[in-house]
């Protein structure tokens, strides 16, 4: 990264920790905000002032209805991917072994470049591969092939668990060297006796790694956290128009 545009690590001697505001002309150190890699996703492009909401305001959306059928899938792909040979999943994955599954990561307060706040990440990656050059891969596992317009979304989510991977909040730091999605596309239903099964193929859609333009991504959302209020709602969020409903009533 050139000079002048790196994240600022707190605690690393290169800026003083958390956020300064300004009350009646004193200078208040305030904590980092805390956000989760999917924060970052369709919650922030869907409306910026529900994620103001959580994050600021500690209010989040009620959560939705969760069908346990997914997690069942989920939990089912992990116990099978676990300890496998990476590129011997699906072509396009680093040499190496995925492990361990569902680990919870944070980073250390970091201040992206032309911001005056810090933010910490703090999430659970769904696996990572151990690659034989002793670099990391972040793995994100998909039970459908994910959409064009939807990886640049996924993207901010590696790119989140990278950041706090190679600068942890504790413990030493990895070098991660790949971001991908490993996705599941049920294309067929067999039946054996008693037992059935949906089968399909497996794809792997790697994601470039870019630091420079995720840490740009984060400045912008810092800014919207940093204001005094929340930001005006999305047109299209149903929570937003539903509180809207209810005060008009």
């Amino acid at each position: 990264m050139a000079k002048g545009t790196e994240a600022r690590l707190l605690g690393s001697g290169w800026s003083t920790p958390g956020r300064v505001s300004e009350r009646g002309g004193e200078r208040v150190s305030a904590a980092p905000w805390t956000l989760s890699p999917t924060d970052l996703t369709f919650l922030w492009d869907e409306c910026p002032r529900c994620l103001y909401n959580k994050v600021v305001l500690k209010s989040p959306r009620p959560r939705g209805q969760f069908p346990s059928v997914f997690n069942r899938i989920d939990r089912a792909m992990k116990h099978h991917y676990l300890g496998t040979r990476a590129e011997h999943l699906a072509a396009g994955p680093p040499p190496g072994v995925i492990g361990p599954g569902d680990r919870w990561v944070r980073s250390a307060p970091v201040v992206p470049p032309g911001s005056g706040s810090a933010c910490v990440i703090r999430g659970r990656v769904d696996a990572l591969v151990a690659c034989d050059d002793r670099t990391t891969g972040v793995v994100d596992f998909k039970t459908v092939e994910a959409k064009d317009q939807h990886l640049a979304i996924y993207a901010r989510q590696l790119h989140a668990y990278a950041l706090a991977l190679e600068h942890p909040a504790a413990g030493p730091p990895a070098t991660v060297s790949s971001l991908g999605l490993l996705a599941f596309s049920p294309e067929r239903f067999e039946v054996d006796g008693s037992e059935a099964a949906l089968t399909g193929g497996l794809t792997w859609t790697e994601v470039p790694l870019d630091r420079l333009g995720f840490m740009g991504f984060l400045r912008q959302v810092v800014a919207v956290l940093d204001q005094p209020q929340a930001p005006e709602p999305s047109s299209s969020c149903p929570w937003c128009r539903r509180g809207a409903h209810e005060n008009a009533a």
